[in-house]
């Protein structure tokens, strides 16, 4: 999937992304707090709807292209309800008693096609009337058995967001009491790439089922830090006294340090290197035509990992699609100006702004200081 054409809206905060296009490398730069992190939350809110989610006032239209060639256009729209704290404050509320927000409209087309129209009453289908179904759920997610609606559903599970604000593959493998059987199931590259199972888990299956795969996400670690010579995925020594019984043949990642006889197993290694072995395996383990969404790209990293994690992305391959956020400098720099856009915001409405408007320099040098000496990257707002 590629996300070729946004817009969003939230009519209860008055927040408003003007229309605006990614390729297949987008970067989103500028001031602090003229929405960057909004737009990609935007989309994994998009993804949360195909999902059954309920999104209190969101409008939406987005244009996306598969890998098999089809154009679809997605609009819709949430009533607005207002200030609802069971969504605030994640109240668990009974199902039963659940008044969630209302779909006041929606459409998909294919090709150009009209797929699916609805209003607050019928949902039509082909042009076809169906059942009455769930007003408060998208049809991407009601109809998501449906042979025309299948593959738009499963797209849009590709989408993957590191808001880097903490170890997002935090959950360990000892909370998973399924692991035994997805072993089983996710045997493949292929596989374990289409589950939706977090990276990490999808590091153990191919440790244990594609060991050369993991190997060149070991190699691609080690040559960002010399001083590791091997990475593992296996349960600790037995002779670790203070490990609890119930961990005992739990696996945890680990790396052998040169020089060092133990090895140091992921509750020790700095967050700055589990979180570069998470992205690299990203890379290699997500879905072919993944969207991947990254706020904040240089948190905890330093500028050795940030060098090669920056190349990687350059040269992945694969039809993935990347937009990032992020105020680093090198990143900016080593960045071409092509896939800058420039975020910027009046009261409620952002816009991210296309590179060719300031008439960058080709120099890549030239074009960082060009932008950092803008009026709207430093201030963030339109005039």
């Amino acid at each position: 999937m590629k996300i070729d054409k946004l817009s969003f809206t939230n009519k209860d905060t008055n927040w408003k992304l003007e229309p605006v296009r990614f390729d297949s490398l987008t970067l989103l730069v500028g001031a602090s707090g003229v929405g960057k992190t909004r737009i990609l939350k935007s989309i994994l809110s998009l993804k949360n709807i195909t999902r059954g989610k309920s999104v209190n006032g969101a409008k939406w239209l987005i244009k996306f292209s598969t890998e098999d060639g089809n154009t679809y256009k997605w609009e819709g729209e949430f009533e607005n309800r207002g200030f609802l704290p069971d969504s605030m404050f994640s109240i668990n509320i009974e199902d039963d008693e659940k008044d969630e927000p209302k779909i006041e409209n929606e459409k998909l087309y294919k090709n150009e096609k009209i797929l699916i129209k609805r209003d607050s009453e019928n949902i039509f289908l082909n042009g076809i009337k169906t059942v009455k179904l769930s007003q408060s759920e998208s049809v991407i997610s009601l109809l998501k058995e449906e042979d025309v609606i299948k593959d738009i559903h499963t797209e849009f599970e590709k989408i993957i967001f590191d808001d880097n604000s903490g170890n997002s593959s935090a959950r360990h493998f000892a909370l998973d009491d399924k692991i035994e059987e997805k072993l089983i199931k996710y045997k493949s590259l292929n596989d374990i790439r289409k589950s939706n199972e977090d990276t990490k888990l999808k590091l153990y299956f191919a440790y244990t089922n594609q060991r050369g795969e993991f190997d060149e996400i070991a190699d691609s670690f080690i040559d960002v830090f010399p001083h590791v010579e091997a990475v593992k995925i296996e349960p600790l020594l037995s002779t670790e006294k203070k490990l609890p019984f119930f961990l005992r043949n739990v696996p945890f990642i680990q790396i052998k340090e040169k020089g060092v006889k133990n090895w140091i197993d992921e509750t020790k290694i700095s967050s700055g290197m589990l979180r570069t072995l998470m992205h690299i395996s990203e890379l290699h383990l997500c879905a072919d035509s993944s969207i991947i969404l990254i706020d904040e790209f240089e948190n905890s990293l330093g500028v050795n990992c940030i060098d090669e994690l920056t190349s990687n992305i350059l040269s992945a391959g694969r039809n993935l699609q990347f937009i990032i956020t992020s105020h680093h400098p090198y990143i900016i720099n080593h960045i071409d100006h092509s896939h800058w856009k420039l975020v910027s915001r009046n009261a409620g409405a952002v816009v991210a702004h296309n590179a060719s408007e300031f008439n960058f320099n080709k120099s890549k040098h030239k074009a960082f200081t060009q932008l950092i000496n803008l009026d709207l990257y430093n201030n963030g707002a339109d005039a």
